[in-house]
């Protein structure tokens, strides 16, 4: 639709012509002398007056034209407003400005997180002097405290790139024993008064993951073996095996005997299946640990054990896929 002018734009012309020779009536029978020029003078300057009125008047004036009828099969031309609402009609296009939103919120974190640990290593590592047991013990807090923090603003991240479909793996072969003291170091920066063992298997073949995704997995399940049992765990990775199809796996277990073992178990189950809580920062870590390690070809359960222990058990495959 394009522009046009209001009916009424004639008729205000006319109106100004009108009074603008009224004005110059007025001078020549009022004036004494320079009546004829005088009166001329009026009228010009009377016009400009008019047309600076009407000029500041026009975006006020103009109409939209009403649509041209088409031919039979013409494609009729798609308007601004029709663009715009086809924008706004895709359901994912929220998700993706919000994930880009939390991604460029999460770098900016992530800049002065790693300055802290940095430093928190400079320190640790005597660069700047000793440091005596207290100064030692704040430090390594100090340091605890940011590698969480940056735990959980990858976490979030993660999460709304999840919901969006644009969460990238980085994917590449790694040792399974490599993993597996990765995520001990950190699962006993995060529960100090808890002992956490490990042991792995000679000879196994390297998987093909997103290291620190698929650690922070391990990390986040683990935790959640820790809080709901409140006991001690073991880490392991058993022998390589194949499934139904033939494809060779390579199984995580996280083990724990229960002080009460049907309510301890029955918590671990429901937060595997249902761990998003609205205040609940490990219920976000574990759902986004079940997308990452799905999405990698993987899967997470849980098994009853003996004398009431339990294991949460993690799948990788040995292939690419």
């Amino acid at each position: 639709m394009t522009a046009a002018r209001h009916p009424a734009v004639p008729k205000l012309r006319r109106a100004c012509v009108a009074v603008s020779l009224y004005f110059a009536v007025v001078w020549m029978l009022i004036a004494d002398e320079y009546v004829y020029s005088g009166a001329l003078l009026v009228f010009g300057l009377a016009l400009l007056v008019g047309a600076r009125v009407l000029r500041s008047l026009w975006p006020l004036l103009r109409i939209e034209e009403p649509a041209t009828q088409l031919e039979p099969g013409a494609v009729p031309p798609a308007s601004l407003q029709d663009t715009i609402e086809a924008h706004s009609a895709d359901p994912e296009e929220p998700e993706r400005q919000r994930a880009r939103f939390l991604g460029a919120l999460g770098h900016e974190l992530r800049n002065p997180l790693n300055s802290v640990t940095g430093f928190s290593d400079m320190l640790l590592g005597r660069v700047d002097g000793e440091l005596n047991a207290e100064q030692e013990r704040s430090v390594r807090t100090i340091r605890a405290s940011a590698e969480r923090l940056l735990r959980l603003v990858s976490t979030v991240v993660d999460r709304a790139k999840l919901e969006a479909g644009t969460l990238r793996l980085q994917q590449q072969w790694v040792a399974p024993d490599e993993m597996i003291s990765e995520a001990i170091a950190f699962v006993r920066s995060r529960a100090e008064d808890t002992s956490v063992i490990g042991g792995v298997s000679e000879g196994l073949p390297r998987i093909f993951v997103d290291r620190h995704r698929t650690v922070h997995s391990l990390v986040s399940l683990a935790v959640l073996v820790i809080q709901s049992s409140g006991t001690d765990i073991a880490m392991r990775v058993a022998p390589p095996r194949r499934d139904q199809v033939g494809k060779g796996f390579v199984q995580f277990d996280l083990m724990a005997t229960l002080k009460d073992s049907s309510t301890a178990t029955l918590a671990i189950v429901e937060r595997l299946e249902q761990p998003l809580s609205p205040s609940d920062a490990l219920g976000l870590e574990v759902a986004v640990a079940r997308n990452v390690i799905e999405a990698q070809g993987g899967r997470i359960w849980t098994e009853a054990g003996t004398a009431g222990s339990l294991r949460v058990c993690m799948t990788l495959p040995t292939s690419a896929h």
